[in-house]
């Protein structure tokens, strides 16, 4: 993912040109600069995205939530070991077994 292009102001309205392979898209993003000197870009839900280094990785981290995903791009969103269901860690946390069920006589 690569920002083409940002206009507009900080702190205020940036309008950000994003590409992702063939793709190209523009988003209005707001952006505000932190007490500490860091960017943060309102997301999509109307959260603030964490704290970041410069404008260029605010704008990034909201655009990223709007393109579409490919997993075979980003080998880090599998999960090879899935989370165990919750009577399955409710019992490894206790460190028992699952309990058996009596079959009817």
């Amino acid at each position: 993912m690569h920002l083409e292009q940002r206009t507009g102001p900080v702190p205020g309205l940036v309008y950000a040109t994003v590409r992702q392979g063939m793709t190209t898209r523009t988003f209005p993003i707001e952006v505000r600069r932190t007490a500490s000197g860091h960017y943060i870009s309102r997301m999509p839900d109307n959260r603030w995205s964490i704290e970041c280094l410069t404008i260029e990785a605010a704008l990034l981290m909201h655009a990223a939530v709007l393109f579409p995903v490919e997993h075979e791009l980003s080998p880090w969103l599998s999960n090879p070991k899935p989370a165990p269901r919750p009577a399955e860690r409710l019992t490894a946390e206790a460190g028992m077994s699952e309990p058996k069920t009596k079959s009817p006589s």
